[in-house]
């Protein structure tokens, strides 16, 4: 018999490998277009649920640093929390970029939610970058 647990783990593994991923490829493209250390950033990233109750508690603690508006459920039972740091921004270097995304992905995971989509906007080089136009290759 399975492991709920382990099945979990490896699943919250996955994603994190993919989203990581993503980030890299992601900031390829940010540095192929100008940005440096010094570039501003706005950030938008977006978790989901299908226990609102874990989702709100991951709102409250992501509120401390960010904007949050909660979606409403949708018909499959899942619920939508969208958070950026509009209107300020960031200065970020690779490092800082992928820490995020790992840790977006841990505090996603701790409430037992699932990091989704992120991106960085410059608007100082009139440019927007989403995860979600990387595929990643890695599913294990």
């Amino acid at each position: 018999m399975s492991d709920p647990q382990k099945i979990w783990e490896e699943y919250y593994a996955r994603i994190k490998s993919r989203k990581i991923d993503e980030a890299i490829q992601l900031w390829n493209d940010v540095k192929r277009s100008g940005a440096n250390d010094d570039t501003v950033f706005a950030m938008d990233f977006s978790h989901f649920c299908d226990v609102p109750s874990k989702l709100n508690d991951l709102a409250a603690q992501l509120s401390e640093n960010y904007e949050i508006e909660l979606g409403d459920v949708d018909e499959k039972g899942y619920q939508t929390l969208i958070g950026t740091t509009r209107p300020y921004g960031n200065e970020l270097s690779e490092t800082d970029f992928i820490n995020w995304v790992e840790f977006m992905c841990d505090v996603a995971q701790s409430y037992s939610c699932v990091f989704s989509e992120f991106s960085l906007e410059s608007p100082e080089l009139g440019l927007v970058w989403s995860n979600t136009e990387f595929e990643s290759e890695k599913y294990s």
